[in-house]
């Protein structure tokens, strides 16, 4: 019995030594559903993976923006692609230009040994000051200018745009980076604005765009259906300027969007304001100093105001004024009782 039980022991051992024989269909699909279910699955899993590192590079894109995170993140990948291609070329525009806008270089220069660069940590308590101040330099300039500044290319695109259009206009300044300047200004002003910047108009644009008539709030008073077109690309003029003194100073006046809420009314309208422009003409750097050829215009930059609304309906008078009216000969008429 010892001895039965020894064999049987060995049979087992010897069976379970020996390797699994497998079918080779084993753990494949056995049907047409299945194999077209299996290739679905890896459509999909390819077109996942194929998005999130789509995702990823435009994540990676708009970190490299000029601009804070808390928008950036916030940003839809055409928005991305618009203010990347903006920005590009805004350092074209900048290092191109007559004069070129070169970027300084941070840090100490190349080969400089470690007492020199200790010699330069002890500097006078101006330059200090000067290189704390120079870093807000931009944004003090723009609160003290009671506006906002912007920089067109000569297609009329917007190349930048500061952050202060939106206490003037109630404008975005991501919305507007990359649009073009002739959708956000008043049908009537786009001659004047392509003639400021050294274009022209398709034939017979221009007058149609006259014979419009405007109100006193400057809205055109045209039918709806024109509002809704959108402006037609601009044509470029010869490289040469075109106004008659050949002058890159500019300065004129055209209405603008605004969506901020009117005094009184309750809601946002999108209507106009009168904006100021004062800017120059940008060139390109001239390879040589020959007259003959013509100077390229490669944009404009400006510096806006907006005027104050022509009517004031409220004027708030202090204890020591008095109201008075007179006529066109300056004679007193009417004289508050104070």
């Amino acid at each position: 019995m010892f001895s039965n039980c020894l064999q049987e022991s060995e049979v087992v051992r010897l069976t379970l030594s020996q390797p699994l024989s497998r079918d080779p269909t084993w753990g494949q699909p056995t049907s047409k559903q299945e194999l077209q279910a299996l290739r679905k699955e890896k459509s999909r899993d390819a077109a996942r993976s194929r998005r999130g590192k789509e995702n990823f590079e435009f994540y990676e894109l708009a970190k490299m923006l000029p601009l804070p995170g808390a928008i950036t993140s916030q940003l839809d990948k055409a928005s991305i692609i618009r203010l990347t291609i903006s920005y590009l070329k805004m350092r074209d525009f900048a290092n191109q230009g007559d004069p070129p806008w070169n970027l300084r270089i941070e840090g100490p220069p190349p080969n400089t040994s470690v007492k020199a660069i200790g010699n330069q940590r002890r500097r006078s308590p101006s330059v200090v000051a000067s290189e704390i101040f120079e870093p807000h330099l931009g944004s003090h300039i723009l609160q003290s200018l009671d506006g906002f500044v912007f920089a067109l290319n000569k297609e009329g695109r917007f190349l930048y745009i500061s952050e202060t259009v939106s206490i003037y206009l109630g404008l975005s300044q991501v919305e507007l980076t990359g649009s073009s300047v002739f959708d956000y200004i008043h049908p009537g002003d786009h001659v004047e604005m392509a003639e400021q910047l050294g274009m022209k108009l398709p034939p017979g644009r221009g007058m149609s765009l006259s014979q419009g008539a405007v109100n006193e709030d400057g809205a055109s008073s045209a039918s709806s259906s024109s509002h809704s077109e959108t402006p037609e690309p601009v044509e470029s003029s010869s490289p040469s300027l075109l106004a008659p003194d050949n002058s890159l100073e500019r300065s004129f006046f055209i209405r603008m969007k605004s969506t901020l809420t009117k005094r009184g009314v309750h809601i946002k309208s999108s209507g106009y304001k009168v904006i100021h422009i004062t800017g120059r003409l940008r060139i390109r750097m001239a390879l040589t100093h020959s007259r003959s050829v013509p100077n390229q215009i490669m944009g404009m930059v400006v510096v806006a105001h907006a005027l104050p609304p022509p009517t004031i309906n409220e004027v708030r008078i202090d204890c020591q004024m008095f109201v008075t009216r007179v006529n066109m000969d300056l004679k007193i008429v009417y004289c508050e009782n104070r």
